[in-house]
C-alpha cells in the first residue's frame, strides 16, 4: 500500500490533463491542424475537439455542457454565455469569409438564379446560415431561391451537400473550401453579409485549469496568426 501513491502519481503524469473545446464547425479544419501543434508543443495537454453549429454549442454550453473553452462564430452567443454567469473570459479571434462553392460549375452570384438546390447552414443556430440569408435578400435573391434552398444543420453539412450532390451550389465558409481542396468558389464580397467574427471565450470551469490559459496565449503567438490566415480567415 505504500506504493500506491506514487503509482497514482507517474499515472497522472503520464496521462495529463484534457482541454474540451467546443468549435463551430466552419472552424473545423483550422482547430485540428492548432490542436494537433498544441499538443505537439506542450505534451502531455490533451485537446478534445466537439465540433458543431454556434447556436447548438450555445445550448450545451447554456444547459451545463462541461466545456473548457467555446469558439463560436456570432458573438451573440458568447455575450449571453457571460451575462449568464458561465463565461469567464472571452477576445475576438478571427473573421471568416462566405463563399459561393461547387464541385463542377463555375459559381458566381448570377448563377445562383440557374441553381435548382442551393445549400445553406440553418439560420437559426448557424452564422454563415444567417449571413447566407441576408446576402440573398441584400442581392434581392431571397424570395426568388428561398424554395431551392437545402438547410444543413451546420456549414459544415452544408459543405458536405455540394459535395456529395445534395445541392449544386452551398453558401458556406472560404476555410472549408480551401481544407477540401476541389472545386470552385467565388468569394462574395464583404459589403454584401455582415462580418462573421469567431469569439473565443474560457467558460468559469475553464477558468480553473491553468492548462486552458495555455491554450489560450498559444493561439494569440504569430505563427497561430499565420496559420489562420491560410485557413481563409482574418486573424485578430
Amino acid at each position: 500500500m505504500v506504493f500506491i501513491p506514487a503509482l497514482l502519481l507517474i499515472f497522472s503524469l503520464s496521462y495529463g490533463t484534457e482541454i474540451y473545446v467546443a468549435v463551430a464547425s466552419s472552424m473545423r479544419p483550422l482547430f485540428e491542424e492548432l490542436t494537433h501543434a498544441f499538443e505537439k508543443k506542450y505534451g502531455r495537454i490533451k485537446v478534445k475537439l466537439s465540433f458543431g453549429s454556434s447556436g447548438n454549442l450555445y445550448r450545451q454550453l447554456s444547459g451545463g455542457a462541461p466545456y473548457d473553452i467555446f469558439i463560436s462564430a456570432d458573438p451573440l452567443y458568447v455575450k449571453k454565455l457571460m451575462e449568464e454567469g458561465k463565461g469567464f473570459l472571452y477576445r475576438e479571434f478571427a473573421v471568416g469569409k462566405l463563399i459561393l462553392f461547387s464541385l463542377h460549375k463555375n459559381p458566381s452570384i448570377k448563377s445562383l438564379e440557374n441553381s435548382k438546390r442551393i445549400a445553406i447552414a440553418s439560420p437559426r443556430y448557424a452564422p454563415y446560415g444567417k449571413a447566407a440569408v441576408i446576402f440573398l435578400k441584400r442581392t434581392d435573391l431571397y424570395k426568388k431561391l428561398r424554395d431551392r434552398l437545402v438547410y444543413g444543420s451546420n456549414v459544415a453539412q452544408a459543405f458536405q451537400f455540394a459535395v456529395m450532390g445534395g445541392a449544386e451550389i452551398a453558401i458556406v465558409s472560404l476555410s472549408l473550401a480551401l481544407s477540401y481542396g476541389k472545386g470552385k468558389y467565388f468569394i462574395i464580397p464583404s459589403d454584401l453579409y455582415p462580418p462573421v467574427k469567431h469569439v473565443l471565450m474560457i467558460s468559469v470551469k475553464g477558468s480553473k485549469k491553468k492548462e486552458v490559459l495555455k491554450f489560450f496565449h498559444f493561439l494569440r503567438e504569430p505563427e497561430v496568426k499565420s496559420l489562420i490566415k491560410r485557413h481563409g480567415f482574418e486573424a485578430l
